[in-house]
């Protein structure tokens, strides 16, 4: 690997295989990429790659990705070796600053500089078959890779969302949450949309200062296999408690996720919650990711029972926000074991 700065760094080691290509062709296609060769430009939030060492003959090359707000430099390093007729690639990227969570950035750096119409890729000139087989690479989520225009009807940008004004935490964890809507994620597919609920509990700082302790359970359609999580949470913003963060209670908060009250009403009975800033542009609005952290959407309430009109008010309440609410699937809460 390149090697990074940071002692504590997200990154992402894979091997791609290209059968039918040669090393020398798979390289000059990257080059050609990096260079914007017809008019390429990188899918994943438009980042900018240069060429640091190497050329379409060389057995390693190295490169650099600058992210598209400017703020975050990976570094990378290819190993090309041709296997039978085709090249075999293994490749590695590092982020350069302390992360723990990168919402598969490291694997996105990788990727599009080879990836093709098999993955919904733009090319600059050359369409490969490949394989992929991950080294050291647990966030992996192809479709953070690609940001696709907007839909037709769809927003040319994202709505910044404003968060819930005067929010109450200790109202709102005063009671047991039942989930009515949820987006699928990796952590919570839609396999699991039976009987979802989520406890809050105070509890002390602890090591890495979380005050919240969370419990969350989710049922298979048998309704009888269970999967529970407990994590922990923190105000993220003292100017904005709407705005919290959560994690594995052994992760330091710097690797939490962002877990947004965007809506609360406690007379009513309903919460609306996001994982954070919706980036990535839908239908007549856009949405988080389906990775870990930034990712998700929910429609909370107090009653088990659903009410198909507090439901759609919320619903008509993410819509104005700007939010995609085709990402939000229903989640069964009757018959549920006690």
């Amino acid at each position: 690997c390149p090697g990074s700065k940071a002692f504590i760094h997200a990154k992402c080691s894979l091997t791609a295989t290209f059968p039918s290509n040669t090393c020398e062709e798979v390289a000059t296609e990257m080059i050609a990429r990096i260079n914007g060769e017809n008019a390429w430009v990188d899918p994943h939030n438009g980042g900018v790659y240069t060429l640091t060492s190497g050329g379409p003959t060389s057995a390693v090359l190295t490169t650099q990705r600058v992210t598209g707000n400017k703020k975050y430099t990976d570094l990378q390093k290819w190993t090309l070796n041709k296997e039978g007729s085709g090249c075999q690639v293994q490749a590695c990227s590092e982020s350069q600053v302390t992360s723990v969570i990168d919402y598969s950035t490291n694997y996105c750096d990788l990727h599009n500089l080879y990836c093709g119409s098999q993955d919904g890729c733009p090319v600059a000139h050359s369409d490969f078959k490949y394989t992929e087989n991950f080294n050291s690479c647990s966030q992996n989520d192809k479709s953070q890779c690609v940001v696709k225009a907007a839909t037709v009807g769809g927003p040319s940008e994202c709505k910044k969302v404003e968060v819930q004004q005067d929010f109450d935490l200790d109202k709102y964890i005063s009671q047991k949450w039942y989930i009515q809507q949820q987006q699928p994620t990796s952590y919570l597919p839609a396999s699991q949309n039976y009987c979802v609920s989520a406890m809050y509990t105070k509890r002390s700082g602890g090591l890495f200062g979380y005050t919240i302790s969370v419990d969350n359970k989710a049922f298979e359609s048998d309704k009888s296999t269970k999967h529970e999580a407990s994590i922990c949470a923190a105000v993220a913003d003292k100017n904005d408690p709407a705005k919290l963060e959560v994690a594995p209670c052994f992760l330091p908060t710097f690797a939490a996720g962002p877990y947004w009250v965007v809506a609360f009403n406690d007379e009513e009975g309903w919460a609306l919650i996001s994982g954070g800033q919706p980036t990535v542009p839908g239908t007549n609005g856009c949405r988080t990711g389906t990775g870990v952290n930034g990712a998700g959407l929910w429609i909370f309430t107090r009653q088990q029972a659903r009410d198909d009109a507090v439901v759609q008010k919320v619903r008509d309440l993410a819509v104005q926000k700007g939010f995609d609410i085709t990402v939000l699937n229903d989640v069964d809460q009757t018959s549920c074991p006690q």
